[in-house]
């Protein structure tokens, strides 16, 4: 069993992905991607802004958060470099380093939308102007540079704008928080990072004064300035009463008891409140955060992981709300969920929380990038009629960094160790050095998942070691087969996980085979969309046709759950695995009138084809269903 601290990860200059999935995508972004994202970051001007701070002059382009995207992207080239070094990328990162530092103001503070355009309203607008949003982002990128790649450079400017942050705000200062949560989780990782715990107490107010009466944002409304600044205010009204949900400013948070409001913004929220109970073992706050869990992953997830069905508030609605082609289920947002669901698995050791993150990661979050790593999904819809395709930025371009240094830090969910134990959360291939028991030790894990189910991990220590190995069952999964040479007793079976514990000897093996084949999944009926329809599931993926596969359009198609589902390698789409079926269509109408009798119609049989959700419109615009018709 893990011990009451955080299960951590490992630092990423510690272990290198070694498996053909993961590794590919880590190159791609390594060759091709990140630096298409830096000349993005140059023809937008969102660099030249920090210049033009720098010197005082010229003016701010472009979105007022436009300094995060900087921010993150910094971040995911440090992950990608720490085990894909690009001399390229790395002068592309040493100069987005050198123009974020000069930027930078004596007082510690940066934000180049306001150095440029509003150099007297600084922190007058917290609740949409997102401040301190950016702020944590480049908090997060700092830490990110120092621990993979221990470059001090983003983590000095990190700490001066910490310390700017306590100068102002706080217990008996400036009572304040901001509209989009971020800054609370980043400084929680910067006290990790540099053992001050000055940040981690700004944060734990931040994150208890939310949703507290009167609300610091309803002030800013009696503020004409702060208004002039953005019109989004009204989101966090209903009618002319104040609410909040949109901001998780409804009610303090060991209130909550359901995911309300924007999707991203409550993932971050809870992610630092996640920590904060860990760390303070608090129960209470605990048993908020899981009521919320609970609310999110029993009624208003869909089966992607993906989260958030509205596009007018960039989030939830109510329950069983789960609507397949108005989906907007945005990448960050299942980022965030996988973010969350990783911080209350290192908290708990508890495999339902690992299972909804890989769900989260290899559908909801992947679909969101192109198999080239150059083009991106805002929305991520389980329907499409031909009109949704990737594209290469976006105006608001939160996402495209956002999936990279998921991808990039990938293995930090993959693998989580303490004092004693290994926990094998996603059966990844890698090489890692840590220690147990205070002993160094080698691991090296192969793996071709998620195409494949076996799974070995390799266990090297100096001297022998006596500790504990875990290794998830996927709630998914009928079977683990497992083979430990050596093992002096059964292997126990703990919170989802095959618990082994034995001396572990140079070069001693531990392999596992997760059976994988396919599973057809049906919704809740009160998921209005998807009453009569059924999804198709292998392994941790989720399924969905594309009509490039088949004769006509999906949306036509209807299955038979009981027949023969064909498992094909293919060389397509970067090397997929296809499930192939007999389906029937709709395959026109023997009148021509527009409306006919039932019998009119014309049916024919076929053969289906489906492929990974993740990697579909990776050949063009498309009409594409996820939820088919049951027969």
């Amino acid at each position: 069993m893990p011990s009451s601290r955080f299960l951590r990860s490992l630092p990423l200059k510690q272990i290198k992905v070694t498996d053909p999935f993961w590794s590919r995508w880590q190159s791609a972004l390594s060759t091709k991607g990140l630096s298409a994202q830096y000349r993005k970051l140059v023809e937008t001007n969102r660099l030249r802004n920090f210049e033009n701070a720098a010197n005082q002059s010229g003016e701010f382009d472009g979105l007022y958060f436009n300094d995060s995207d900087v921010y993150k992207w910094a971040e995911a080239a440090a992950y990608t470099l720490a085990n894909h070094p690009n001399p390229q990328l790395q002068s592309e990162l040493d100069h987005a380093i050198s123009l974020i530092q000069s930027a930078q103001e004596p007082s510690g503070y940066i934000n180049t939308f306001f150095q440029l355009k509003h150099p007297d309203l600084k922190w007058r607008n917290l609740s949409m102007l997102h401040e301190m949003y950016c702020g944590g982002h480049l908090l997060e990128a700092g830490v990110a540079l120092y621990e993979s790649l221990n470059d001090r450079r983003l983590l000095e400017v990190s700490i001066k704008f910490a310390d700017h942050l306590l100068d102002l705000f706080g217990p008996e200062k400036r009572r304040a928080y901001c509209g989009h949560e971020e800054i609370e989780l980043a400084l929680l990782r910067l006290a990790h990072a540099t053992g001050e715990s000055k940040y981690a107490t700004l944060a734990r107010w931040m994150v208890e004064e939310r949703g507290q009466r009167p609300s610091v944002f309803e002030a800013e409304k009696a503020d004409p300035e702060a208004q002039t600044l953005s019109g989004a205010y009204n989101l966090l009204f209903k009618g002319d009463q104040y609410s909040g949900e949109y901001a998780q400013d409804h009610a303090p948070i060991r209130e909550h008891t359901e995911v309300v409001g924007h999707a991203v913004r409550a993932m971050y929220l809870y992610i630092a409140a996640a920590e904060i109970a860990g760390e303070d073992q608090d129960a209470d706050l605990r048993a908020a955060i899981e009521k919320c869990w609970d609310n999110l992953t029993k009624s208003r997830m869909y089966v992607t992981g993906g989260i958030g069905p509205s596009a007018s508030n960039e989030g939830f609605t109510t329950d069983y709300d789960l609507p397949n082609l108005s989906a907007y289920a945005e990448t960050c947002a299942a980022v965030g969920l996988a973010m969350w669901a990783q911080k209350l698995l290192a908290l708990t050791g508890n495999s339902e929380y690992a299972d909804i993150m890989e769900r989260a990661i290899y559908n909801g979050a992947l679909s969101g990038i192109s198999l080239d790593t150059e083009k991106y999904f805002y929305a991520n819809p389980l329907e499409s009629r031909g009109s949704h395709e990737r594209t290469p930025w976006f105006t608001c371009a939160c996402c495209p960094p956002n999936i990279a240094r998921l991808i990039g830090s990938i293995s930090n969910y993959a693998l989580t160790v303490d004092e004693k134990s290994l926990n094998i959360h996603l059966p990844i291939g890698f090489e890692a050095t840590t220690t147990l028991d205070g002993i160094k030790t080698t691991l090296t894990a192969e793996s071709n998942y998620p195409w494949s189910g076996e799974f070995k991990l390799t266990i090297t220590p100096e001297k022998p070691v006596k500790a504990t190995l875990r290794f998830r069952i996927p709630d998914w999964a009928d079977d683990v087969n497992t083979d430990i040479p050596g093992l002096e007793s059964e292997a126990e079976y703990h919170d989802g996980y095959i618990v082994i514990e034995k001396l572990w000897k140079p070069g001693d093996t531990a392999k596992f085979e997760i059976e994988l084949k396919p599973k057809w999944i049906a919704a809740d009926p009160r998921v209005m969309d998807n009453l009569g329809r059924v999804a198709l599931s292998y392994g941790p993926l989720i399924y969905t046709a594309e009509e490039h596969d088949n004769k006509v359009a999906p949306q036509r198609l209807a299955v038979d759950v009981e027949a023969e589902i064909e498992i094909q390698k293919e060389k397509m789409l970067e090397g997929i695995t296809t499930l192939s079926l007999p389906i029937v269509y709709e395959a026109g109408y023997l009148s021509d009138q527009l409306y006919s009798e039932p019998d009119s119609v014309d049916y024919n049989e076929g053969t289906g084809k489906f492929i990974p959700y993740y990697a579909w419109n990776n050949r063009g615009r498309t009409n594409m269903q996820l939820w088919v018709r049951r027969l």
